[in-house]
């Protein structure tokens, strides 16, 4: 059987399950080989994601989906309540009145406060927009004056997990995770701090105890060994799961997928450390440039053939008539530190001396404080009215068609996702020359500009440069195509199967 295994499927997501969605969809579609992706996050609401997903297109007829808290609950966790004949949904409602407790509703929040006849604040509870299904509610208690519980629910009402919370602060202490028939079959203890670390996992079935596991990481091992036979092939995607991966019995194979750069300045992350020194364990590293490819061969004892080079491919667009371009640079992306928002704001600033008057639109979602960061230096350097924050855009082709060209000063990228959806629909793109992607992608003077990275001041001449003289023909290369994809693909099937 075929695997992709990840460690989560978000709705709103980045760059990894963009690619991976769009591998399985090429798999599938141009190569009659099916997928089954495999998670090991835990979201009792998946089979929402999973009709999302096939609602957009990004999930084809024949893709299965396995999560390990399903598996764990007998495939009682993720199964929808029906009737027993006509098998019509059943959603548990609740009324947002409690006998002898005073109501408050939060205004547009969906969440409702409970007093009890002293006025003490005693229940919290959120419910699902615009219905009356409880998401989750919060017991208080006057002892410590903290939440000390949480119970969740899932879109049709179902008590899917409790949690317990500290008295002294409000770290968790413990979690219950139920199955949609109200049986306990996992339990989760964690130390008592504010941040408290994992330390024990145990599971149930029919009420007695059967395994219990130090590290989460252990239980994924466990997982896997029960689900993986002799000759699958496993796509992984994601960095945590490499070390259970490899340690996996059965005689499988192993396909490291490397969506972003392994190296950390000069040194190699951690998280790739793992995969990269086990290399007789792995069948193949797909990666997505030749630039990292050779990085990889120069630091580890790899066989050259080990390592597949697939780039992302996207479907070409047929017109890349503009005629709604504002006077508008753009950025879509995340707001994290890897992408250096403090470059490229200075150096719109130095380009704003030039006397030009394009703005500069910015959408993506908040990283590790770096909205704030922006937004003061923002302030600090004075382009508040030159500068616009949105956030997450579930349209970024039409912003590309609307901007003179999109900017990229990241530290590093995989391979840089939008600056191919940039230039497929006629966008050039100014990026820093950082590894990898943005070479592999830009032809420099043709389809954008290439700048030495962390070079605000050529960044800046770069963007005058591209307002001054606009450039006339926009076109991706033609290794990025969909047709160039298969052909890799198809090789690389051949060679697992072979």
């Amino acid at each position: 059987m075929l695997y992709t295994v990840t460690s989560t499927l978000p709705p709103k997501h980045g760059g990894r399950t963009k690619s991976l969605l769009s591998r399985i969809a090429l798999m599938e579609n141009e190569l009659g080989a099916y997928s089954t992706v495999v998670t090991t996050n835990y979201n009792a609401n998946y089979p929402e994601v999973y009709e999302h997903f096939r609602a957009e297109g990004k999930a084809g007829a024949h893709l299965k989906f396995e999560n390990i808290y399903d598996w764990l609950s007998g495939y009682q966790l993720l199964k929808i309540p029906t009737t027993r004949f006509r098998h019509k949904e059943i959603t548990q409602e609740t009324s947002k009145e409690i006998e002898g407790l005073k109501s408050v509703e939060k205004e547009n929040s969906h969440a409702v406060r409970y007093y009890d006849d002293q006025d003490e604040y005693v229940l919290y509870r959120r419910f699902y927009p615009d219905t009356q299904v409880i998401e989750f509610e919060d017991f208080m208690t006057k002892a410590s004056r903290k939440k000390v519980e949480r119970w969740e629910y899932n879109i049709y009402g179902q008590l899917h997990r409790k949690m317990t919370y500290s008295p002294f602060h409000y770290g968790k202490v413990m979690e219950e995770l139920y199955d949609t028939e109200g049986n306990i079959y996992c339990k989760k203890f964690y130390s008592d701090e504010p941040r408290g670390k994992l330390t024990l996992i145990q599971l149930f079935r029919e009420g007695r105890m059967y395994q219990a596991f130090k590290k989460e990481k252990d239980l994924f091992e466990y997982y896997f060994n029960a689900l993986f036979k002799d000759g699958d092939i496993l796509f992984v995607d994601a960095r945590l799961l490499d070390r259970p991966i490899l340690n996996v019995k059965a005689d499988v194979k192993r396909v490291i997928v490397v969506h972003n750069s392994h190296l950390d300045g000069y040194e190699i992350k951690g998280s790739y450390k793992i995969a990269l020194s086990e290399s007789d364990k792995v069948t193949r590293y797909v990666v997505l440039t030749d630039h990292q490819k050779q990085d990889i061969l120069e630091r580890f004892n790899i066989p050259q053939e080990k390592i597949a080079i697939v780039p992302h491919f996207i479907v070409p667009e047929q017109d890349h008539h503009r005629d709604q371009v504002k006077d508008q640079f753009c950025f879509i992306g995340r707001f994290g530190l890897q992408k250096q928002m403090d470059h490229l704001i200075k150096s719109y600033a130095i380009f704003k001396q030039s006397g030009h008057t394009t703005k500069l639109v910015l959408y993506g979602m908040d990283e590790q404080g770096q909205l704030a960061m922006m937004e003061e230096l923002i302030e600090e350097l004075g382009l508040q009215d030159d500068v616009e924050i949105h956030s997450f855009t579930a349209n970024p082709a039409e912003v590309f068609r609307e901007s003179k060209a999109s900017l990229l000063t990241s530290e590093f990228e995989g391979f840089g996702l939008t600056v191919m959806e940039s230039i497929n629909v006629g966008c050039p793109v100014i990026s820093y020359d950082v590894k990898y992607g943005p070479r592999e992608i830009i032809r420099h003077g043709e389809n954008g500009y290439l700048v030495p990275a962390n070079d605000m001041d050529a960044f800046a001449q770069a963007m005058v440069q591209l307002v001054e003289q606009p450039l006339p023909d926009v076109q991706t290369k033609e290794t990025l195509y969909l047709e160039t994809a298969v052909r890799n693909y198809g090789r690389l099937l051949e060679e697992l199967q072979g």
